[in-house]
């Protein structure tokens, strides 16, 4: 008894469904980066550590599902037409989970340090946070649609660059207001970095969505 050969419909769905699944997971890490970043902002540092440990757990579901993406991508072969399209998306998320991580590192380890992060500074780095968080969360809506209408995709994504508009100009107010703070120079740089680091994962999403569009296109 033979069994037909796999589709390249069939394939794409497969490949699409684990992106879709790591989208989820990177909207969850970015979530608990928030909740991190809260924290230090109403001075509760005791939950630092943990919640940067639930991060490095929920990094770590994200590395596994980029293996098997690879893992299927390579067994498809020639099978997958968009196969170029969907590892460029792939490697953008990966770049955006390992971002977070970094930025909730940086944070834990500022914390273990004892350098003294200024609160009003930090309220600000949240808002810029949960600016994310939602930028991040509607490239993932719009990755979700190209599921049943890649038509209705592409117009979802014009509302992630408003909210990355919104991102820009957030991000060089707060740029400003840590250039021009008092303080040591050590709690200076890290907020410098941390804002930098936001800032690029901000960038990253809007390279995610570009290629969420040309799968909306090509599908």
């Amino acid at each position: 008894m033979t069994f037909p050969l796999e589709t390249e419909a069939t394939a794409r769905r497969r490949i699409l469904n684990i992106c879709q699944d790591n989208a989820r997971v990177l909207v969850e890490i970015v979530r608990k980066l928030v909740l991190m970043i809260d924290s230090l902002s109403t001075g509760d540092n005791d939950k630092i550590k943990d919640q940067y440990k639930e991060i490095l757990a929920i990094r770590e579901q994200s590395n596994k599902l980029k293996a098997t993406l690879l893992g299927e991508v390579a067994s498809l072969g020639s099978l997958l037409i968009s196969r170029e399209d969907f590892l460029r998306l792939t490697f953008r998320l990966a770049e955006i989970t390992d971002t977070a991580e970094g930025v909730g590192f940086r944070l834990a380890s500022a914390i273990e340090r004892k350098i003294s992060i200024d609160k009003k500074i930090m309220s600000e780095i949240s808002r810029l946070a949960s600016l994310i968080l939602d930028e991040v969360t509607r490239m993932k809506e719009t990755l979700m649609a190209l599921t049943f209408n890649p038509g209705k995709a592409i117009e979802m994504a014009s509302s992630v660059e408003e909210i990355e508009r919104k991102i820009d100009s957030t991000y060089r107010t707060l740029d400003i207001d840590v250039l021009t703070s008092k303080g040591e120079v050590s709690k200076i740089l890290v907020m410098k970095d941390v804002i930098e680091r936001l800032e690029s994962m901000a960038d990253l999403t809007i390279d995610a969505l570009d290629q969420i569009r040309v799968l909306a296109i090509t599908g």
